[in-house]
Formats: structure tokens, sequence, C-alpha cells
């Protein structure tokens, strides 16, 4: 690495710690910069609906679907290597929908439990801001 590349290197390091350092300040003073975060609580219950019954209902039609079309294409080639190509290839389909529904359901209790942890979370920052702000008024007069 030429000495160039590296001074570019730290300057380009500096800047962002910089650019960090006043998003940090700029949050904390509450002064333009990003919107503040927000939630969209009917689009979450939306999402955790659709996770409760449509979704879960669509992957099964599928699947089943799938499971009966392999099936009358096994029997059809039974004894050719096609037959035992397909059963393989459907218990891989098997194994892949069970996966997908295991997801399905870590990410309806994922989002069930999002808006209560952003609550937390905010009322944790809020008093840690109350905190600071107290102990700044300590030993003066106000």
């Amino acid at each position: 690495m030429a000495w160039d590349e590296w001074e570019q290197l730290k300057a380009d390091a500096l800047a962002r710690r910089q650019n960090t350092m006043r998003l940090d300040s700029a949050a904390g003073a509450g002064t333009g910069g990003a919107p503040d975060l927000k939630t969209n609580k009917a689009g979450n219950d939306a999402a955790v609906k659709a996770l409760q019954g449509e979704i879960p209902q669509g992957t099964d039609k599928a699947g089943s679907h799938a499971d009966e079309s392999t099936s009358a294409a096994v029997r059809e080639f039974s004894g050719w290597q096609t037959g035992s190509g397909l059963k393989d290839a459907h218990a891989e389909w098997e194994l892949q929908v069970k996966n997908l529904k295991a997801r399905l359901g870590q990410d309806r209790a994922a989002l069930e439990g999002s808006h209560e942890h952003l609550q937390y979370v905010d009322y944790g920052v809020g008093s840690r801001t109350a905190q600071i702000n107290a102990g700044s008024h300590q030993g003066r007069e106000v």
C-alpha cells in the first residue's frame, strides 16, 4: 500500500468519525437531521395477521399441491432413476417448506413483540436523558 493511499484511508476514517459524532450530537440535541423513528402499528398488526393465517395457509396449499404432483410422477417413473430422483427432490422440497414455515413463525413472533420492544427502548432512552439533564443541574443554582 502506498503512503498516499494510507493517508487517504486515514482521512476517510476521520471524516466518517466526525460525521458520526455530528449525527450523535444532533440526535441528542433534537435539531434537524433525520426524521424521528416511527412505527406503523396498523401495518404491523396486518402483517402479523397475515403471518397467522393467509401466508401459512398458502404455503401449506403450495406444499400439498407439490406433494400430489410429485407422488403421481414418482409412481409413473417407479423403477427408473427419474423416479428415485424425484423422490429425493421431493424430500428436499418438504424440508424447505418446513424451514419456511418455521421462519414465518419466527417473523410473526418478532413482529408481535416489536412494538413493545421499541416502547421499552424509548422509555429507557427517556430515562437516561432525564438522568443526564438532572445531573447537569446539580451543584448549580437554577
